[in-house]
């Protein structure tokens, strides 16, 4: 019913009796509807018998002889368009039929030319036309005529940044690109955008990546900066533009640039991106894992990145940035039971014990669960050592005990002394706050301070 209201609508009917006819279209949209394509096509064709003035019926009746008459549809067309020279949707349909169906026909071809050319006439300046029509000049071989034609358009005044910019693929058509009269002229061409239209976001950036290409890349960047004096929230050129000056070792700019980027939008997951890369590059650690961290949290990735990320913010003794990352990924993970793993430590170490005790618990079962040995990794002495200060923090410290034993045993002490020590001085300090085991307590201190002379822990329990 909708497509019945939208051609009667767009019909002009000229007949007597517009009611009768307007009946009889939808007949005809019923019949196609019903997948009765011979009937609606002789319907649609009574009607356009008594409305021959209404361009959307022909495209109809076109469109339905074309799956079985080529010619009465080229007719059809050829009728409308003859008599409506000043119609440009009529001259371009039917050029385009005819160079569709009837590419090697030279009788087709000559008429495809003559609407072509008499629609350039009739509409100069139109890149709808003359790019056909140069197009169809090559297929001629008529390298002169397009030659002419695109320094007619070369030549013109329009304002139109489209018109200018539909001329590029053309040049590149006509001129291999070693030729200095493909360089110059697209040089004009990209002269005129920048004059008329680099207002738009498409314009600028094609401006901009013609002159990145052709080594220039400070007209690059000041063709970005002109479009965003215009332009402010262009927030992708902006990127763009910080991108282009580091690329030029203005290092300072670029950074204050895409700084200025996240600041209007801290979702510009490229922005962040390429600030990892910096502050690395310039030794700054903790502000490129910021960076690194944001680009997950925005465009995702995988666990392992995750949890290495994850692991660095801990290691830095920062577990809160470490928390919110994996809460995301343990939304778009619900099984992993590395994320769990990590999410725990970063849990209890942000001071959340009874959701870490949880998380703990969630952690090993999955890893039972999923049946996969790499899961495994994840329950590593770190995380037992953890789970024993959470087990600590919730009075149960018999388990705890356990966990920091097996912690001890699963470790390798010519590859993994600290983290051995690290075990050792918590069972030790265990033991010690439950006032039993003194003697064999200080063992394991004195042991683990000769595995890691570095351990504080350690060395202050000993006092």
């Amino acid at each position: 019913m909708r497509s019945l209201l939208l051609w009667s609508l767009l019909l002009t009917p000229l007949c007597a009796d517009q009611t009768d006819n307007l009946s009889h279209f939808a007949k005809g949209v019923f019949a196609e509807q019903r997948g009765e394509k011979k009937e609606a096509r002789a319907i649609y064709e009574s009607v356009l018998a008594k409305d021959p003035e209404s361009y959307p019926l022909v495209t109809k009746v076109v469109a339905l002889q074309s799956r079985e008459d080529i010619p009465a549809a080229s007719a059809t067309l050829r009728s409308f368009a003859k008599k409506h020279r000043k119609h440009l949707a009529a001259q371009l349909h039917y050029s385009a039929f005819l160079r569709q169906h009837a590419p090697h026909d030279a009788i087709a071809r000559e008429a495809a030319l003559e609407t072509l050319e008499l629609a350039n006439r009739n509409f100069p300046e139109t890149d709808v036309v003359f790019s056909p029509l140069i197009n169809l000049y090559e297929n001629l071989e008529r390298r002169e005529d397009s030659i002419r034609l695109l320094e007619e358009q070369l030549s013109s005044a329009n304002e139109d940044p489209n018109h200018w910019l539909a001329l590029a693929p053309i040049i590149d058509t006509l001129y291999p690109r070693d030729d200095p009269q493909h360089g110059q002229k697209l040089a004009r061409v990209m002269e005129k955008v920048s004059e008329y239209g680099l207002h738009q976001e498409n314009i600028a950036r094609r401006v901009s990546e013609y002159h990145r290409e052709n080594g220039k890349l400070v007209e690059a960047i000041e063709t970005l900066r002109r479009h965003l004096e215009l332009t402010p929230y262009s927030h992708s050129l902006r990127t763009r533009m910080g991108l282009l000056q580091l690329s030029n070792k203005e290092e300072t700019a670029g950074e204050l640039t895409l700084l200025d980027v996240i600041a209007i939008d801290p979702d510009q997951s490229l922005a962040h991106g390429s600030l990892s890369k910096l502050y690395l590059k310039k030794e700054q650690p903790r502000k490129a894992l910021f960076h690194r961290a944001e680009v997950l949290r925005i465009s995702g990735g995988t666990p392992a990145q995750a949890i290495g990320v994850a692991n660095e913010y801990l290691d830095l003794d920062e577990p809160h940035p470490a928390r919110l990352l994996l809460e995301k990924f343990r939304f778009d993970y619900p099984d992993e039971a590395g994320i769990h793993a990590r999410l725990a430590i970063a849990t209890l170490r942000d001071g959340l014990t009874q959701e870490a005790a949880r998380l703990f618990r969630q952690a090993e079962a999955l890893a039972e669960a999923s049946g996969n040995p790499a899961d495994e990794q994840y329950l590593d002495a770190d995380f037992q050592i953890e789970f024993a200060q959470s087990l600590v923090e919730a009075n149960d410290l018999e388990s705890a005990e356990t966990r920091l034993r097996q912690a001890a045993q699963g470790l390798d002490l010519d590859t993994q002394p600290e983290k051995y020590a690290r075990a050792v001085t918590k069972l030790a300090k265990l033991w010690i706050d439950q006032g039993k085991n003194e003697a064999p307590a200080k063992a394991l201190l004195q042991r683990a301070l000769s595995l890691d002379p570095n351990n504080e822990e350690a060395a202050e329990l000993l006092k």
